[in-house]
């Protein structure tokens, strides 16, 4: 212990000082780790949570003492890990949350006898914009959604009554964009919600302020430039994926990329075709008419005998004629072909598809990778699964370019994340709590501990060293020869008997037993020992006190 107090004595005010600082952060980083691991973690209750809504959930979690953390905004609330259940099934008695939106649950506390009509339509129409944004905000990609009603209503001295309407504000959040087909089902759903309400008279936007879906009538001009420019989309979507679903599995997923372009044809065609075919004649029908006349007049001749009295008393000078005909009609049907094309659908009129591949890495010869595009064979085997995939047509002037080149290793969405995975938030937070408080105690035990042993230690292994060296000659510290001649045979010099020995120059006594270890060890490790006598002649210090 003395020597122990005589080394901190040694270490001067600086180092003391510093000592002291490092032990007291030691001493709070301690106290601190303690208190946070006496402490239940946390876990998310909710998130994305309204302000209001989420100050009316902290104050009923408070009356039931339920300990409570939020976000920096405000938007998550945190409670114990295992409080989470009974927290929820807590929240949810009150109905809570609601997701910032009233549904038909405001009907449940309102006056019926003194609400006017006014506030009973006003009521009605929250209750319903409540209720479809609880609908909608189920729909995967929906983070948050408003939902804005006008219900049809008539004027006074009015014969016609106005159309519903609605307008919904959606929030997609970190997804970027909705699919068409989710747009498309907003759009039905809302229909089918409200009364006389048609889907053109629907309007749907982003929080970014982009139009989804613009209100009007699919028949008008604008409504058939708008399903056109989306059946363009999806014909343009659809033919990349099929190129890509055809070259994944052969080039990997992050390595080809394929992109097309639509034309599409609006003209609308009326054609009527017929054609006549000769060679197939069929009988259709068949007239057969016959006539036969007979004539039986006189013929007389005028002569002078025939003017005299009675010349052709005896005489029969009538004569007749006869006549036969017979006609024959046969009308027959020539083979014929009519063709009608009424053509009113918009098709394709011509596609362009541009694929990009990556290449491949090889080793070179100072065994670095290095990369190489595709060859020229490879290239002309992807073009032709591309042509292939999209159905194509030369006689419509289709066009397909296939371009190996370099990818980046992350597809190019990100910026690479090596550097600053070392200095993340995760790794700054193990640093603060774990390597900081090992370096701080490692240092103040190296501070404290190594100047002790430096200055007691080499005192004992100073005056141990000398005393071996003259129980190795037999010799006893005041200049008389020791029994045995060796260290281990050192015997006390006063005769006592109790195991120890005076040595000049040392206040008190040591063992004998401490002096044959210390001996030992510097037999065992000569090096070491040499250093240690050479740091005693380096610090006159340790010099004296020897």
């Amino acid at each position: 212990m003395q020597n122990i107090l005589a080394g901190l004595k040694g270490l001067g005010r600086k180092r003391l000082a510093a000592l002291g600082i490092a032990a007291a952060v030691l001493l709070s980083a301690i106290g601190l780790f303690v208190f946070r691991g006496s402490a239940q973690p946390m876990a998310l209750l909710y998130g994305d949570l309204d302000l209001s809504e989420a100050a009316e959930m902290i104050d009923d979690l408070g009356k039931a003492h339920i300990d409570t953390t939020t976000s920096s905004d405000g938007t998550s609330i945190y409670v114990p890990r295992d409080k989470v259940a009974s927290a929820r099934l807590l929240l949810a008695k009150d109905g809570l949350p609601s997701g910032g939106a009233v549904g038909y649950e405001l009907f449940d506390k309102s006056g019926t006898l003194t609400s006017t009509q006014f506030e009973q339509t006003i009521n009605e129409t929250r209750a319903m914009e409540g209720e479809l944004e609880r609908s909608i905000r189920l729909l995967h990609g929906v983070r948050n959604v408003r939902v804005h009603l006008v219900l049809p209503h008539r004027d006074l001295f009015s014969t016609q009554t106005s159309p519903s309407q609605a307008s919904v504000v959606l929030d997609i959040g970190r997804a970027g964009r909705m699919a068409p087909d989710g747009i498309q089902a907003i759009q039905n759903l809302v229909a089918a919600a409200v009364p006389s309400l048609r889907p053109q008279n629907i309007s749907i936007v982003d929080t970014r302020g982009d139009v989804l879906l613009k209100p009007g009538d699919p028949d008008s001009a604008a409504g058939q430039e708008s399903t056109l420019e989306k059946l363009r989309h999806a014909e343009e979507q659809r033919l990349a994926e099929a190129v890509e679903d055809m070259l994944v599995p052969t080039l990997g997923a992050g390595h080809v990329r394929a992109r097309a372009a639509v034309t599409m044809d609006t003209d609308e065609i009326h054609e009527t075709d017929e054609s006549y075919d000769p060679n197939q004649q069929v009988l259709r029908s068949q007239q057969t008419s016959s006539d036969k006349s007979v004539n039986t007049e006189a013929n007389p001749n005028t002569s002078v005998s025939n003017n005299l009295p009675n010349a052709n008393a005896n005489q029969d000078n009538r004569t007749g004629s006869n006549d036969d005909r017979e006609e024959e009609t046969d009308n027959y049907e020539i083979g014929k072909r009519v063709r009608v094309i009424n053509q009113t659908r918009p098709r394709l009129a011509r596609i362009s598809l541009a694929v990009m591949v990556d290449g491949t890495v090889v080793r070179g010869s100072d065994r670095k990778d290095v990369w190489q595009p595709l060859d020229g064979a490879e290239i002309e085997r992807i073009t032709t699964l591309a042509k292939t995939a999209i159905g194509y047509d030369k006689n419509r002037g289709d066009e397909v370019n296939v371009v190996s080149m370099r990818f980046m290793p992350d597809g190019g969405n990100e910026f690479s994340t090596a550097g600053g995975s070392l200095f993340g938030r995760d790794t700054l937070i193990y640093i603060a709590e774990w390597v900081i408080p090992i370096i701080l105690a490692l240092g103040a035990i190296f501070m404290a501990v190594r100047p002790v042993l430096r200055r007691g230690g080499g005192n004992i292994l100073a005056l141990a060293g000398r005393s071996a060296h003259e129980g190795a000659l037999g010799m006893s510290p005041n200049g008389t020869r020791l029994a045995g001649g060796t260290a281990g045979a050192l015997i006390p010099s006063d005769g006592t008997g109790d195991g120890t020995i005076r040595i000049e120059g040392i206040e008190g006594k040591l063992r004998t037993d401490a002096i044959a270890k210390v001996a030992d060890r510097i037999e065992e490790s000569p090096e070491e020992s040499v250093l240690i006598i050479r740091n005693w002649l380096a610090t006159p210090e340790l010099g004296k006190q020897t």
